[in-house]
């Protein structure tokens, strides 16, 4: 897909929420997407921008990142920090990660997706949003610590947007 003819921004929740606090990326797609169908939104965001449940397929998403100008990806990063705590990673931060500690909860995650995308000559201008964990145990539904944090989330979100 040429420069030109690529979509403006994409919004990818990554992870799996059969892991409790591992499932905040596609919580976040779902309540933007639930936002959307109501009368009078919370959030406001603009029907062009696409929000997508990415799961735990890290190779999967590279599909994404060539179709699009602009890519966000919300993920659970382990960061050794308070949980609940919010970060923007740029790519450059998320490969240096690659090295020491996985930067994403899932198998083949964000960095590793960098550093494939970086190879494939496929640059879009990408911003990882991430959320430190506290339980990613098997189980459904967000942790105490995570569940208040998602407002601020959404609206670092509507900010890099």
């Amino acid at each position: 897909m040429t420069e030109k003819n690529k979509k403006e921004i994409i919004i990818l929740g990554v992870g799996n929420p059969l892991r409790r606090d591992d499932g905040i990326g596609p919580e976040v797609i779902r309540l933007l997407t639930k936002d959307r169908t109501k009368k009078n939104s919370t959030y406001k965001l603009s029907s062009d921008i696409d929000l997508i449940d990415g799961g735990t397929d890290g190779l999967g998403l590279i599909e994404y990142l060539k179709d699009y100008k602009k890519v966000i990806i919300i993920d659970a990063v382990e960061m050794k920090l308070k949980p609940g705590t919010i970060k923007v990673f740029t790519p450059e931060e998320a490969v240096i990660k690659i090295n020491s500690d996985a930067l994403s909860t899932h198998g083949f995650g964000i960095a590793e997706l960098i550093k494939l995308a970086k190879g494939l000559d496929i640059n879009p201008e990408l911003i990882i949003v991430g959320v430190q964990p506290e339980d990613i145990s098997y189980g459904e539904g967000l942790s105490d610590s995570i569940e208040p944090v998602l407002n601020k989330l959404i609206k670092v979100i509507l900010n890099i947007i």
